[in-house]
């Protein structure tokens, strides 16, 4: 027979203590899965609770642009008088006519500028590819007047050619901006193309720092005065436009002259083109009224939405069509920041 083992009680509490631990550890493990999961669940309805919220309050700032727009009763000129153009305060969406629960939560303050008070950079390219030399003058002027480096223009218009149409005249723009840039080269983007690899167009202003070969400080200067509309041929409102801009656009109008227009437009706003002919009195010498006009269709909307402690802002390119009832806003694009 096999003699009697005395189990030793201090081992049977040594092992009792190490499962012990075991199942707390295992326990500890569960449990902090669990909390994990539960906290990512919160994450995501919170994330989407915030998606949704934020959609709807940007929906609010656009239908604040909307309504203001669309309410203006002269449809022949826009001006920095009209209500459009003064700046929104703070103020509850509910005040706004929003009707959903957070609205009375939810605060909007911004402004709409008139986007045809920039030089469009669509208009330097015609309906048929190539480089519209009128327009790319009106950009030399205004890149002169702002005391950008020789040949900025030119870079751009190749560069925006190149994106829209494989620019029929892109490479001869860009030697030419390369021979007015000493030690320049002509930029990648106007090699030969293979399928599917034209540059992108800027969309937004600031989009001008992308181009290849651009001096920084240049796209900087530039960037407050151009935008990028969804079509050619737009006008330069006269009405909305700053003095640099509306020197660029009548070839022989000094910068002193546009600066004595654009005083005298502040006192009493242009109510068409002719007026504008008046008031100049042969300043500027004759000019072409195609690329110039009183009123409006683009507009850029700014806005700043807060909720308790939390805020968004937007910015938002708009298109109008007509005025009143039977007029409609169409968002071009939109970017929350």
């Amino acid at each position: 027979m096999l003699p009697n083992r005395t189990i030793d009680p201090r081992s049977q509490r040594g092992a009792a203590v190490l499962l012990a631990l075991f199942i707390v550890a295992i326990s500890t493990l569960i449990v902090t899965d669990l909390f994990w999961r539960q906290f990512v669940l919160f994450r995501t309805i919170e994330n989407q609770q915030t998606s949704s919220q934020s959609r709807l309050l940007l929906r609010g700032a656009q239908d604040w642009a909307r309504s203001i727009l669309q309410d203006q009763t002269h449809p022949a000129y826009d001006a920095l008088s009209d209500p459009w153009a003064q700046p929104l305060a703070q103020t509850r969406l509910d005040q706004l006519g929003e009707t959903a629960p957070i609205a009375s939560l939810a605060t909007l303050e911004g402004q709409i500028d008139d986007a045809q008070a920039r030089f469009n950079l669509r208009n330097l390219v015609d309906n048929t590819g190539a480089v519209n030399p009128v327009q790319l003058a009106v950009l030399e002027k205004l890149a002169t007047l702002l005391s950008a480096p020789a040949g900025t223009a030119q870079l751009i218009a190749a560069y925006v050619a190149q994106a829209y149409t494989g620019g029929a005249g892109a490479p001869a723009l860009a030697a030419s901006a390369s021979a007015l840039v000493p030690g320049a080269q002509i930029p990648a983007f106007l090699q030969p193309l293979t399928s599917g690899s034209r540059p992108i167009p800027p969309v937004f202003p600031e989009d001008l720092a992308a181009i290849p070969g651009i001096d920084p400080g240049a796209a900087q200067i530039l960037a407050p005065f151009v935008i990028l509309l969804d079509q050619a041929n737009t006008a330069v409102n006269f009405n909305t436009a700053g003095p640099e801009l509306m020197a660029a656009s009548i070839p022989e109008l000094t910068i002193s002259d546009a600066n004595t227009l654009a005083a005298e437009r502040d006192r009493a706003y242009f109510v068409s083109v002719g007026d504008i002919q008046n008031r100049l009195r042969g300043r500027g010498g004759s000019f072409s009224a195609a690329g110039i006009s009183t009123n409006s269709q683009y507009f850029i909307v700014q806005g700043a939405i807060g909720v308790e402690h939390a805020s968004t802002n937007m910015r938002a390119l708009v298109r109008r069509y007509g005025t009143g009832a039977q007029g409609s806003v169409e968002v071009l694009w939109e970017r929350e920041q």
